[in-house]
């Protein structure tokens, strides 16, 4: 079943002293991309987010974006030593008895002394925020390929039902080129024998109306455009990898047959069959490309 390529997908998870969030957002694109916004502390996982999403994402741009709230390290407030900074200040009382000053210190004099503000140990999170960004991300990852997947199935209703309009299109075409031969033929004879009245060689009128005939004869592109046709619908039902740019191959080759038959018709019926052709062709092109 084809994906699409566009899509978005929120996971979080939450650890004892932080949460992680983690956005996708995927669009078309013509390889595999992803793009990163992540914190510092994330930067060593970088290579595991990109073979993370490589397992489920086989084509299309992905931005990844990853917010970390809280401190993954657990750390606490800052302390106060009231002992130290107690004795700190009968010190600088005692001192100031002897030398006969004024004591003016305050609290924000003594927080700034050697001891008193106790800061807590920052220690690196390292590896055991990996469990919590994996959860966050497979969340994530999950909830955009179910839309891919719901945009898949739309996009290939649309394309099955283009490519049955496509087939009654090409039938019509098959059907009307005889006619058309056979009316090119007696036109043809009727018009070389008006103009080879005095000289005339039916033999040889035959053989450049033959010759005239098979130079607009367009069957062996009939037979490859069913072809084509066949493939594109058994691509469309294939299960397993990307067939985004198997299908833009094939649409690629009946364009190519089609312009060929358009090029051969001399007649205003096949001209406009192939211009509804090409139409709804150039519709399915435009849909493809939005097919992973």
């Amino acid at each position: 079943m084809p994906r699409s390529m566009t899509g978005y997908g929120r996971g979080s998870c939450t650890g004892p002293t932080f949460s992680i969030t983690a956005e996708l957002r995927s669009v078309n694109h013509r390889y595999t991309d992803f793009f990163l916004r992540v914190p510092q502390e994330f930067y060593p996982f970088e290579d595991r987010i990109r073979r993370l999403l490589q397992k489920e994402i086989g084509r299309g741009r992905v931005e990844v974006n990853i917010v970390l709230h809280g401190s993954p390290s657990g750390e606490e407030e800052p302390a106060v030593n009231e002992q130290l900074a107690a004795a700190y200040y009968r010190v600088l009382e005692s001192l100031a008895e002897r030398l006969d000053l004024p004591l003016e210190i305050g609290v924000g004099n003594l927080m700034q002394l050697p001891g008193v503000l106790e800061l807590p140990e920052s220690t690196p999170a390292g590896e055991s925020l990996w469990p919590f960004l994996e959860k966050a991300l497979q969340e994530a990852l999950e909830r955009l390929v179910e839309q891919r997947i719901a945009e898949g199935r739309n996009l290939s209703r649309d394309l099955a039902a283009r490519l049955a309009d496509l087939e009654v299109l090409v039938k019509e075409l098959a059907a009307l080129t005889p006619v058309v031969l056979k009316e090119q033929k007696l036109r043809l004879e009727s018009r070389l024998q008006e103009m080879l009245v005095d000289s005339f060689d039916e033999s040889r009128l035959l053989v450049e109306c033959a010759v005239l005939v098979e130079k607009m004869d367009i069957n062996e592109e009939l037979v490859r455009l069913r072809s084509h046709l066949k493939a594109f619908g058994g691509a469309l039902q294939l299960n397993e990898g990307p067939i985004g740019r198997r299908l833009d191959f094939i649409a690629q080759e009946i364009f190519r047959e089609i312009n060929t038959v358009g090029a051969k018709a001399q007649d205003y019926r096949l001209t406009a069959l192939v211009v509804e052709i090409k139409t709804e062709l150039e519709k399915m092109r435009e849909q493809i490309q939005n097919i992973e």
